[in-house]
């Protein structure tokens, strides 16, 4: 192979390596709301949160990747069924909640390989003004903030998800 040749391939190399590499962080950007680190902020500082949905749609929007080589929240701090009502309480540290915000804006704003964005958009949805009203520090005696997300909000389809 003559040099000239072996410095065009080590260029295209080069600009290959270089294009993928753009490729990869663009692939993985997300388009958050402005306010998606002010409401990691403010959910960081409360001692826990209190999820009101059914338990399967937890856990179709507890993953930011399909199947289970995604991040998730492994261990809520509980979790506990309704048999009644088809409806699950899941309780999650300030910590927990930032992680579930980052796996709900991931899928729903634009993650590269997101799941249902659909869903996990009416869950964020549901879950963004709570914690937008929070006030930080929260108070000592403060309740811990809650979230209904309707049942409705169970399929693919555009629905509804009501705060409460």
């Amino acid at each position: 192979m003559t040099t000239r040749r072996a410095g065009l391939i080590r260029t295209l190399a080069a600009i290959g390596m270089v294009g993928a590499s753009m490729l990869s962080v663009a692939g993985c950007a997300t388009d958050s709301p402005k306010e998606q680190i002010d409401r990691e902020h403010k959910a960081a500082s409360v001692p826990v949160f209190k999820l009101h949905m059914e338990h399967d749609l937890w856990s179709r929007t507890n993953s930011d990747h399909v199947g289970d080589s995604g991040r998730k929240v492994d261990k809520p701090k509980s979790l506990t069924d309704d048999p009644a009502t088809g409806m699950a309480t899941i309780e999650l540290t300030g910590p927990q909640m930032v992680d579930y915000l980052q796996i709900l804006d991931y899928n729903a704003h634009g993650g590269m390989s997101a799941h249902d964005p659909s869903l996990a958009g009416s869950v964020y949805d549901a879950v963004a003004p709570v914690v937008d009203k929070l006030q930080t520090p929260p108070a000592p005696d403060a309740p811990a903030p809650e979230v209904t997300v309707s049942a409705a909000v169970k399929s693919s389809a555009p629905t509804t998800a009501a705060a409460k």
